[in-house]
Parts: C-alpha cells; structure tokens; sequence
C-alpha cells in the first residue's frame, strides 16, 4: 500500500480527542477557515444515498455511510479555479470528497471517490506499461477494470493525440499524455504536518444507467516514500446535497 494511504489510515484511526488536544496547543492561523462548502478538519460529512441507490450494484464505488470526518486536506490549482480534497477517516477504504471552486470560490464541480486499486510496479517495464510515451495505459482512450468493466477517457488535448492501434472491430485506440500536478496534503488543520505528492493522471466514465455516471480517475502518485499507480471510482454529486456539521 503505497506511503500516503497508509498515511492517511493511520490517522483515520487515531482517536479525534487525542487529535484535539495536541492542535489546542498551536496557536497559527488555521488553514481550513475559509474552504468550499464549509469543509474543515474534523467536520462530519454526510454524503447522499438518492443515486447509490438508483444505480444499485452496478456501481463500483459503494457509499461511504454515516458519521465521516475529514482527516486531511489537499489542494492544487487548475487554470484559474483550485481543486480542494477532503480525505474521510472511512475504516475500510479512502474516501475523498473532490471539490473545484473558481477564484470567487463558487463551486463548479463536486466528486466523491473512492479507493479501488493499486498497482506497484517493480521496473522501468512495468511503469513503461502504464506510462510509456508511445502507448501507457494511462491516457489511453478506453481503460477496462479487472472486472471487465469499461470506462471511457473525460479528459482531452487534440494537439497532443497519439494513435496507437486499432482494436479487433477496427476501433481505433489513441492516447494522449496523462496530467501532472503536485498536491499539497495537509494532515493536520494549521499545515504543520503535511506531504506533496505528484500525480499523472487521467480520468474516465461510463454510464451507469441514464440517470447515473461513474467516474475512473487513475494516477501513477509518487511521493517521499515510494510510488504506485492509484485507481479511485467516484461519481458527482450536487453541492447543496452535501451536508457539513
């Protein structure tokens, strides 16, 4: 399991009071005052059943139930707008609530994903299989699951379109480069403990049903004490129906 998540369950299971009591000894400046949503350290996050419900089991990611906290908190701007991550203390599986804000701090976009798999790759070989400029998986227009479920490729950059293939049927198979960005992963609500990761990542969907999406996001993550590459199955969710105590 790679580093971060380790990390991030570590924490998860660490008692809130304990948490507590050592931040009442730090008198900074919080971090998380002015956040989308309300979103903070140790706020409750309910997240809506009304489309896991819908969808049923043909959803991959399952809902996270009652009663989560935010543990951590990471961020990275994309153009003008930031992308905000609330990591839940969930007992089985990382959750993280994905929100993107504008610089008005109007919220455009929320996702909640879930952990799904991880891959370690051992040699330049492997990591070529998912990286390799001419055709890593990571970037490739179609990604299927073990399960054989299929997800289709949400981000694009026609200058930079490769055509790799075509598939038996004489679809044709094009990839373009994964997107690489740093998070800053703060562990703690005054930043005195935090992590930087680096991501290549790409994000799929498919349709669920008519009324239900399923998201895909994969990122080969790298950070100070090793690499994986990070498969997360999420699904959007309108902010008002979030709900923060």
């Amino acid at each position: 399991m790679c580093a971060m998540w380790n990390l991030l369950r570590k924490v998860g299971l660490r008692k809130f009071d304990d948490i507590k009591e050592s931040w009442s000894q730090i008198t900074d400046e919080r971090i998380d005052l002015k956040l989308p949503l309300g979103l903070r350290f140790n706020c409750l996050v309910e997240i809506p059943e009304v489309d896991f419900i819908l969808a049923g089991e043909q959803l991959e990611i399952k809902h996270p139930g009652s009663g989560n906290s935010v543990i951590s908190y990471g961020n990275f701007p994309v153009g003008e707008s930031m992308v905000h991550r609330f990591y839940l203390n969930h007992p089985e599986n990382v959750y993280m609530l994905q929100v993107i804000a504008d610089s008005r701090q109007i919220v455009e976009e929320v996702k909640l994903f879930m952990s799904y798999d991880e891959v370690f790759p051992q040699d330049t070989e492997a990591w070529d299989f998912w990286l390799g400029d001419e055709d890593g998986y990571i970037g490739l227009n179609v990604f299927d699951t073990k399960n054989a479920k299929r997800y289709f490729r949400v981000w694009e950059n026609p200058d930079a379109l490769r055509v790799v293939e075509q598939d038996a049927s004489g679809n044709q198979i094009n990839r373009i480069p994964p997107v690489s960005f740093f998070e800053d992963l703060r562990l703690d609500p005054y930043g005195k403990n935090s992590e930087t990761v680096k991501y290549d990542s790409m994000l799929y969907g498919r349709n669920v049903d008519e009324n239900v999406d399923e998201y895909l996001l994969v990122s080969a993550a790298q950070e100070r004490d090793g690499a994986s590459v990070q498969i997360m199955v999420g699904i959007p969710l309108e902010p008002a129906s979030i709900k923060v105590i």
